[in-house]
C-alpha cells in the first residue's frame, strides 16, 4: 500500500484531486491534505509518504523547494513528486524534472485517467528504486536489488552457492536464454554555467527518461552506477539470441536522440557479448566496457563483437583478484582492511604506469561498489568530495597514474573514517537485522556459511557478532530460538510434536525431542501435557 500526500493551497483543488482517486483500485491510502508547502514538509518528516501529488506554486513555500529540500534530506526520489500547475511553462516542467519529478500535470486538463497514469508511473518508480517505506527494516536492509547486480557485473560473488542464495532469497529470476550488457556514459553538457548540484539533477533526469524508454524496444534492466554511469542488463529471446548486435544499436541510436531531444544531452555506450550462463554475465559487462573504452565522439556507440577482428585489448581490470577482502571491508565497514586493499591496487597501478585506462577503470568499479552498498550512497560519497569541483566525478578527470593514485588514496582515508565512525552502529544494526532474518527463517535450516553469504560478511565475522552481542554462538541461537517457537506452537495446541517437528526444519521428530530436553530440561511430551493437562 503507498502512502500518497495532497498539497494544494486551493481547497476545492484538494478535494478534486481526492475524489479523483480510486484509492482500492490503485492500492493507495491518502495520508492527509496539506495547503502549502511548509505545512506538507511536517507532514513528509512525520508520516514519509511514498507519493506527493503538489502544487507547483504556493504560498509559504513552493512545490519547488518543496521537492528540493526533500532531495537534500533525503536523497532523490524519496518520496516520489506529481506536480500540478496551472501555468504551461515548460521551463517550470523542467526544472520540475530535473529534481526527478515524475510527472507534470496541467491542472485545467485532469482527468481521473490522467492522474491515474501518473499515480501508477510514480508507484513504478518506486518499485524501481526499492524506495516505498512500507517495507520492513529487513526487506530494505536485503533486498536491494542494485547491490546485488553491481556485485554480479563486477564478479564479486565468491561462488554460485552465494549466487544461488542471493537470486533466491532477492526473487531473482535469471533464466533467460542469454543476457547482454551495455554500458553507458551521459556526456557533460554544452553549457559551461551549470553548477555540479544541476548536473546531478540533469544526469539523473536524463537515465529516467532513458530508462522508462528501453522497455518499449527491449526488455531489460537498468543499474545505476553513478550519476555520470549506468549498465542495462538486456535479455534475450530465442529469437534474439540469433541475431545480430544491429538491432540493438539501432535502438541505442533513437534512444540517443531523444535524450538529446529532451535534454541536450547524448552518451556513448558500448555493447558487450551475449553470455547464456548468468553467472557469466560479468564477463558481457566487462566486453561492454572494453568497448566502450573505443568509443568517441564520432562513434558514439559501439559493440564489442564489431572489434573482433581487431587485436585484443585490455583496458578493463579484473576486480575479482581482490573479491574476498574489498567485499568483506564494505560489507563489514572495516576501514583498515578496505585501506589495504586500496594501497594493494595503488602499489599494482604504479608499476605499470602506462596501463592509465585498467587504473581509472577499477576506481570506478570500487567506487560503484561503494555507491552501491552504504546508506545514502549517491550523497554520501558525493559529501567526502565536498571540497571538490565536481564531487566524486572528478575521478573522470584524472589522466595519469600518479592522479588516480592519489584520488583513490583520499577516496579510501574517507570511506576508513566513514566505516570507523559508525562501525559500532553498523555491526548492531548487522546483528539486529541477521536476528530478525533467523526469527523469520525458522522453518528453514539456518548454516552460518549460508546466512553470512545471504549478508556479503565472512561467516568468522558473523560468529564474532554474535558472541559479542548475545553471550552466544550463532547455531546456539538459532537453536533457541527454535525451541521457543516450538514452545509458542505447542502451547497452541494445533499441532502434534511430529507437526512441529517438521515445520521448523528438524531432521526427525527423535533430534527435535532431543534438543528440546536439553535446552528446556522435559520433553516436548511433558511440555505438552503441562500446558494442556
Amino acid at each position: 500500500m503507498y502512502k500518497l500526500l495532497i498539497v494544494d493551497d486551493e481547497p476545492l483543488m484538494q478535494v478534486g484531486i481526492k475524489s479523483m482517486i480510486d484509492c482500492e483500485k490503485l492500492n493507495v491510502t491518502i495520508l492527509g491534505l496539506a495547503s502549502n508547502g511548509k505545512l506538507a514538509l511536517d507532514m513528509i518528516e512525520k508520516e514519509m509518504p511514498d507519493i506527493v501529488i503538489c502544487d507547483i506554486r504556493m504560498p509559504a513555500m513552493s512545490g519547488l523547494d518543496l521537492i528540493k529540500i526533500c532531495c537534500e534530506r533525503y536523497g532523490y526520489g524519496i518520496p516520489v513528486f506529481i506536480f500540478l500547475t496551472s501555468y504551461e511553462e515548460f521551463t517550470l516542467a523542467k526544472k520540475a524534472i530535473t529534481y526527478q519529478a515524475s510527472d507534470y500535470l496541467i491542472k485545467m486538463e485532469l482527468t481521473p485517467q490522467i492522474l491515474e497514469e501518473a499515480i501508477i508511473k510514480a508507484a513504478g518508480l518506486i518499485k524501481n528504486k526499492n524506495v516505498s517505506t512500507s517495507s520492513g527494516e529487513l526487506e530494505s536492509f536485503l533486498k536491494n536489488e542494485e547491490q546485488f547486480y553491481i556485485r554480479l557485473l563486477q564478479n564479486m560473488f565468491e561462488n554460485r552457492e552465494q549466487f544461488h542464495l542471493q537470486c533466491s532469497f532477492l526473487g531473482i529470476s535469471l533464466d533467460a536464454p542469454a543476457y547482454q550488457c551495455i554500458y553507458l556514459e551521459l556526456s557533460e553538457p554544452a553549457e559551461q554555467d551549470l553548477s555540479s548540484e544541476r548536473i546531478f539533477h540533469l544526469f539523473t533526469s536524463c537515465f529516467s527518461l532513458l530508462l522508462e524508454l528501453l522497455p518499449k524496444y527491449l526488455k531489460g534492466k537498468g543499474i545505476p552506477l553513478d550519476v555520470k554511469h549506468c549498465a542495462i542488463l538486456l535479455e534475450k529471446t530465442p529469437e534474439e539470441c540469433n541475431e545480430d548486435d544491429s538491432r540493438i544499436m539501432s535502438v541505442l541510436e533513437q534512444l540517443n536522440l531523444s535524450i538529446q531531444r529532451y535534454y541536450n544531452v547524448t552518451f556513448r555506450a558500448g555493447l558487450g557479448t551475449p553470455e547464456s550462463d548468468p553467472f557469466e554475465i560479468w564477463v558481457s559487462y566487462q566486453t561492454a566496457r572494453q568497448a566502450f573504452f573505443r568509443t568517441s565522439a564520432r562513434q558514439p556507440l559501439i559493440s564489442y563483437t564489431g572489434l573482433s577482428n581487431q587485436p585484443e585489448i585490455h583496458e578493463t581490470f579484473n576486480l575479482s583478484l581482490f573479491r574476498e577482502d574489498l567485499s568483506h571491508s564494505v560489507a563489514e565497514f572495516n576501514g583498515e582492511q578496505f585501506v589495504q586493499v586500496i594501497q594493494k591496487l595503488c602499489a599494482i597501478f604504479a608499476e605499470h604506469p602506462a596501463h592509465i585506462s585498467q587504473a581509472l577503470d577499477a576506481s570506478c568499479s570500487i567506487l560503484y561498489m561503494v555507491i552501491s552498498s552504504i546508506p545514502g550512497g549517491e550523497q554520501t560519497v558525493a559529501d567526502m568530495f565536498r571540497d571538490y569541483p565536481d564531487h566524486y566525478r572528478s575521478i573522470y578527470r584524472q589522466h595519469t597514474i600518479e592522479q588516480i593514485n592519489a584520488w583513490l588514496k583520499y577516496f579510501a582515508g574517507q570511506v576508513s573514517d566513514y566505516f570507523s565512525d559508525r562501525r559500532n552502529n553498523h555491526t548492531n544494526y548487522t546483528v539486529n537485522i541477521v536476528r530478525q532474518y533467523i526469527h523469520e527463517h525458522l522453518s528453514e535450516k539456518l548454516t552460518l556459511n549460508e546466512v553470512s553469504s545471504i549478508f556479503n560478511i565472512t561467516p568468522n565475522y558473523l560468529s564474532q557478532l554474535f558472541r559479542k552481542y548475545n553471550d552466544i554462538g550463532f547455531n546456539e541461537y538459532v537453536t533457541v530460538s527454535k525451541i521457543n517457537e516450538a514452545k509458542s506452537m505447542l502451547a497452541a495446541g494445533q499441532m502434534k510434536i511430529y507437526e512441529v517437528s517438521d515445520a521448523l526444519g528438524f531432521e526427525s521428530s527423535f533430534y527435535f525431542s532431543k534438543v528440546f530436553k536439553k535446552i528446556e530440561g522435559i520433553s516436548p511430551k511433558e511440555y505438552l501435557n503441562q500446558k494442556l493437562g
